[in-house]
């Protein structure tokens, strides 16, 4: 992977983790290798993550793919792919 993907795929990360911290009411944004249910989240909040960051990046990410991806890390990677088809 090259240096600029590898950093858009961070910033992406990173703003997950700021969607995560909003759906779950948190004062800071986890850290974006946190497992979304280990941090309290749960379907209900889940589904509040993933229409966020559907319409914030303009793909469809469902609960599933959060829950699969598990954290902000692995769902940038997933929202990216998307984003590139």
């Amino acid at each position: 992977m090259n240096t600029a993907v590898e950093a858009n795929e961070r910033e992406v990360a990173e703003q997950i983790a700021g969607i995560f911290r909003e759906v779950l009411g948190a004062e800071q944004a986890p850290d974006t290798g946190s497992e979304f249910l280990a941090i309290g989240g749960d379907s209900l909040t889940a589904a509040r993550a993933v229409s966020l960051i559907s319409a914030l990046f303009d793909v469809r990410v469902t609960v599933r793919d959060l829950f699969r991806a598990k954290s902000a890390d692995a769902l940038a990677a997933v929202v990216r792919a998307r984003q590139a088809d």
